[in-house]
């Protein structure tokens, strides 16, 4: 009931739009009410029209009697007045709600959506992206219908019923108590019904999740599927989710389809016992045919609502089981930002005290200690899997130490607000990001407001320039999803320039010139050496003998800092960086 709550906290922000959708379905409700009340009065006319002197009420307690000369005229136009605005009605109020439901989805998604980018990296590493995918798509999109569309559903049958019971009680109070017996009847397996359409609603989420997940891998390694030609393997599992998914899809299709004929046969139950009574009624001269006729009319359109009823029911279990697991992700804590104060950059030094971190049970590093002065270059080397990129992970608090601290000029980088700390970094790593748009976008990413010749000279600097006048617009030039349009060392030197642009006194680089051929490398070596000067650097570099340069060389081993010092003397020492430079050069 609380997650339900919360839904309907969506809807205050439309509120004019839900009074006009309001005020419509009063007036359908009404139309609804009218149209049954006439259809005694019509057929008791009808019948009466070859008989003189005869006179029809029109409303109840003989609040209006017209004659037959009159009824003539007023019937037929009070039969189209009353379509008419039954068909206003309708339109108003699936208007005005659908904007009031499109309005939530859309807010919905943009606070999910919002709220996602703010959550930690670790989460991103243990959930799949298609997960998410399906979070902010097909689970926000089943809330729409326990919303707006359930609410409309509810005031729209429930404002009917009231005005079809008021009908049918003005006609005959008795008649309508044997009527009503479907009603507590019907309690009972509407209840069920929703507690079973709840449950596997949640597994069709679940699985859609899954399946999502899935297509988001296989399409995005489409290149690695055809290499190893595992077409087949990726469709058996395709397969398999799918069917999971059409599984649990029938069993939400047989919770549906079992709910009309339970009603209906409750239904005719109380239909049935009504025709006896009526009958006996009618028999005994207690009841007028004209008003049956009406008091028929009625019942039957009565049915309906609460046949809708426990649709929309269903209905309410399938979103709050879909608002269940949106909420459970708006609920996860975000990236904690505990600091407040701004920096720009360092003015003395960056300082790891005692840094040890570790992903859920097994440590990466263990009690690093390091200094590292302003304007000082360190690489950072190590076999695969000694921590190197975890090391540099810390600085920019993409993940918390889980002991010890990192000091930026003696403040405790907890204590500086993440906008600033990492508007003051600039990353380029092994691992490009680049967006499906342009070549100059992609480049802006994070300096919006460039001009073009900043961000010429940024690509010149990246020696991507020449490559990027080639292509068939320019800048202008789209690159497709994670550029897949151009090359590896193409998409390397764009992330280059990128960095290069945003100009920012920290850098981090992550096997950034991994990707280059030995021609573009030398060139890019001479960009980055001409941009760290002056800047705190943190070089991790797989080729050795792309860090010769540095200030400082530190060596991890087992989450530990194992050597520290200049290319030549750790050589010279004949440690453990020796031994990583003679495996590289054997050949």
């Amino acid at each position: 009931m609380n997650t339900y709550i919360r839904i309907l906290r969506l809807l205050p922000a439309y509120k004019g739009h839900f009074f006009l959708a309001f005020l419509c379905m009063v007036g359908y409700a009404l139309a609804n009410g009218a149209m049954a009340y006439l259809i005694g009065p019509v057929m008791k006319f009808l019948f009466a029209a070859g008989k003189g002197g005869a006179e029809i009420d029109i409303l109840p307690f003989h609040l209006l009697t017209l004659s037959k000369e009159e009824i003539m005229l007023a019937i037929p136009l009070v039969l189209i007045a009353v379509a008419a605005l039954k068909g206003f009605s309708s339109y108003g109020q699936t208007y005005f709600m659908g904007f009031v439901g499109q309005g939530i989805v859309r807010d919905l998604r943009d606070s999910l959506y919002r709220h996602i980018l703010r959550l930690p990296v670790a989460y991103f590493s243990s959930t799949p992206t298609g997960t998410l995918s399906s979070r902010i798509t097909h689970d926000v999109y089943l809330i729409q219908t326990s919303t707006a569309e359930a609410v409309a559903q509810i005031l729209k049958q429930s404002l009917t019923i009231v005005v079809l019971g008021a009908v049918v009680v003005s006609l005959d109070w008795k008649l309508a108590l044997a009527a009503s017996i479907a009603l507590p009847l019907s309690a009972y397996p509407m209840r069920k019904l929703g507690q079973k359409m709840k449950k596997v609603s949640r597994q069709n989420q679940i699985t859609m999740g899954s399946m999502t997940g899935l297509l988001h891998e296989s399409i995005s390694g489409v290149r690695v599927v055809k290499a190893f030609g595992m077409e087949s393997y990726e469709e058996g599992r395709f397969q398999k989710e799918n069917e999971s998914y059409m599984k649990s899809q029938v069993k939400s299709i047989k919770v549906r389809s079992i709910s009309s004929p339970l009603m209906e046969t409750l239904g005719a139950v109380a239909f049935a016992v009504t025709i006896w009574y009526a009958a006996y009624r009618i028999h005994q001269g207690t009841l007028a045919p004209e008003s049956f006729i009406s008091f028929f009319a009625a019942v039957l359109m009565f049915y309906q609502p609460i046949k809708a009823l426990n649709g929309v029911n269903l209905n309410i279990q399938q979103g709050i089981a879909a608002a269940q697991r949106v909420f459970e992700l708006m609920d996860m804590p975000g990236e904690p930002d505990s600091g407040a104060q701004p920096i720009e950059g360092v003015n003395e030094s960056i300082e790891f005290k005692g840094v040890s971190f570790r992903y859920g049970e097994e440590w990466v590093l263990k009690g690093i200690d390091l200094t590292v002065k302003k304007g000082e270059i360190i690489a950072i080397v190590g076999s695969s899997g000694a921590g190197k990129s975890t090391f540099v992970n810390l600085i920019p608090r993409f993940y918390d130490v889980t002991a010890g601290s990192i000091l930026i000029d003696g403040r405790d980088s907890k204590d500086i607000s993440l906008v600033s700390l990492r508007n003051a970094m600039a990353i380029v790593s092994q691992q490009v990001t680049l967006f499906n748009d342009t070549v100059r976008a992609n480049i802006a990413y994070g300096s919006l407001n460039t001009d073009e010749t900043r961000l010429v000279e940024a690509a010149r600097a990246a020696n991507a320039h020449e490559f990027i006048m080639r292509l068939p617009q320019g800048y202008d030039t789209v690159i497709g999803e994670s550029g897949v349009k151009l090359s590896g060392g193409e998409r390397q030197r764009l992330s280059i320039a990128r960095a290069l642009l945003k100009n920012a006194p920290i850098l981090i680089l992550d096997e950034a010139t991994s990707a280059l051929d030995s021609e573009s490398e030398f060139e890019v070596q001479k960009a980055l050496a001409n941009l760290m000067k002056g800047r705190t650097t943190f070089v991790i570099a797989h080729r050795l003998s792309t860090i010769r340069n540095a200030d400082r060389i530190i060596v991890l081993s087992d989450g530990m800092i194992k050597e520290t010092g200049r290319h030549e003397e750790l050589l010279g020492a004949q440690g453990e960086y020796s031994r990583l430079y003679s495996m590289q050069f054997k050949a």
